[in-house]
């Protein structure tokens, strides 16, 4: 009720009350019995009045939007699973005094961790032939075939090609869904990617295809697991997770002459919130002595948005010419030093318009740089071989280096100041857990020399 309104009742109430009060004769109790029968009846029918403009006067209550939260990532415990060079499967968790073998057949090709580290997911090989999909449960229970040989030869591929192999295989985020593409295969070289991209229930076996989308691709999960992009050898597109289309091309760029049989794609990366995506793109004739500029772009999901942000001659990486730290906000990339046949070169740390570029560290690079999560740390390589040393450098401050190991093959970080490492000594094969600014940990050694390679997986 509006206060002047309830001033107005007040008011003639207390009127009311007044003039019958003047009516009451104090010696007869007659009229003052018939006074506060007059006065109770008054104020019975006012205060029906006032609860009728109590109901009658309009009070609607304000609304307030909420925010939508972002679900709260998970982070789960470390967990490594790696080929040996004898091609039997491990594991290894924080905690674990020694790796766990799960296999003894040395036919084991290749391994994926499952986002829970729960699952382990591996190829077999016999003679260089395609045995079969499998997968087991990190503690060594339950192994099982999700596919063999006969299932993917029923996959579709040419007539005139000799089979079908994995050639991506990567967890969904957050999930127990194995995402696949093939590989077609011929007598000859050469690298065709089959059209489909299966998917295939970890936990049930059950497979089904996403989409159809043409040779020659690769696919990246967004984070958040939303969303796909599928890069080609002129674009990327971007699908839904239930593979409905949301934009493409998102990018487009020139054909690259890779002097091979096979098509280059880009290999972008994630922003956190699965909104952006970012990487490298060489020029479309990168093996003449003169390469035109490399260029780093920078596209919204949408396709709203976004496009080169930075050109520069850049001798090409893994899947592009730079190395995207994880928040997109910063880039390591080479150019060359001398000439061609000195195969040196400079490091160069920027942010990703190349704004605040700063010759970080020059010589005989081997393989790629790798940012840590952090996006100021990152792990490189200098030298050949046995004389190789690695380094761990940081946006701003100069590099130190890692002393008790050498020939470093691959790396990968699992949180903000650890990785783990293989090493190849004459054959002879470590993985290792290396640390800022600590002795770097032993997780397997080969002990004899082997002619294969060790490889790893993480759920990182």
């Amino acid at each position: 009720m509006k206060r002047n309104t309830r001033s107005l009742i007040a008011g003639f109430l207390i009127l009311t009350l007044a003039t019958l009060a003047c009516g009451i004769s104090i010696p007869g109790g007659a009229a003052i019995d018939n006074a506060a029968t007059s006065v109770a009846g008054t104020i019975n029918a006012l205060a029906e009045t006032a609860g009728v403009a109590l109901t009658a006067i309009p009070h609607d209550l304000p609304t307030f939007d909420l925010p939508t939260l972002p679900p709260v990532p998970v982070e789960y415990p470390i967990r490594a699973a790696f080929v040996s060079p004898d091609g039997n499967l491990y594991t290894w968790a924080e905690g674990m005094a020694a790796p766990l073998q799960l296999t003894f057949t040395g036919d084991v090709n290749s391994s994926s961790v499952s986002p829970d580290g729960t699952l382990i997911a591996y190829t077999r090989y016999a003679s260089y032939v395609l045995v079969s999909l499998d997968i087991i449960n990190s503690d060594g229970t339950n192994q099982r075939t999700l596919l063999n040989a006969a299932g993917f030869a029923a996959l579709p591929h040419p007539a005139e090609s000799v089979g079908v192999e994995p050639y991506q295989i990567k967890w969904a985020p957050n999930s127990h869904i194995l995402a696949m593409n093939t590989r077609i295969t011929y007598e000859g070289p050469g690298l065709q990617i089959g059209d489909n991209l299966f998917l295939i229930n970890g936990d049930t076996g059950a497979m089904s295809t996403l989409l159809a989308v043409g040779p020659s691709w690769r696919f990246f999960y967004s984070p958040d697991g939303t969303k796909i992009a599928i890069t080609y050898p002129t674009g990327i597109d971007i699908y839904n997770s239930d593979g409905a289309k949301i934009a493409g091309p998102v990018l487009v760029h020139d054909f690259i002459n890779t002097a091979s049989e096979y098509a280059w794609v880009t290999s972008p990366v994630w922003s956190a919130d699965g909104a952006t995506l970012a990487g490298g793109i060489p020029p479309k004739e990168p093996w003449v002595d003169a390469p035109a500029n490399s260029y780093v772009y920078q596209v919204a999901a949408d396709g709203l948005s976004g496009g080169l942000v930075f050109g520069a001659p850049m001798p090409g990486m893994t899947g592009g010419s730079v190395a995207v730290s994880p928040d997109l906000n910063k880039i390591l990339y080479y150019t060359r030093l001398g000439l061609p046949a000195d195969n040196t070169y400079t490091l160069h740390v920027a942010n990703i318009d190349g704004s605040a570029n700063v010759d970080y560290a020059t010589g005989r690079f081997r393989g790629d740089p790798v940012w840590s999560p952090d996006n100021s740390h990152f792990f490189y390589t200098l030298g050949d071989g046995l004389s190789s040393n690695s380094f761990i450098g940081q946006v701003g401050v100069g590099p130190a280096a890692v002393m008790d190991y050498n020939n470093a093959i691959d790396a990968q970080w699992v949180d903000a100041n650890r990785y783990l490492v293989t090493t190849n000594n004459a054959g002879r094969w470590r993985l290792l857990l290396g640390t800022i600014g600590a002795p770097t940990g032993l997780i397997y050694d080969s002990i004899s020399p082997y002619t294969s390679r060790l490889t790893f997986s993480v759920n990182r």
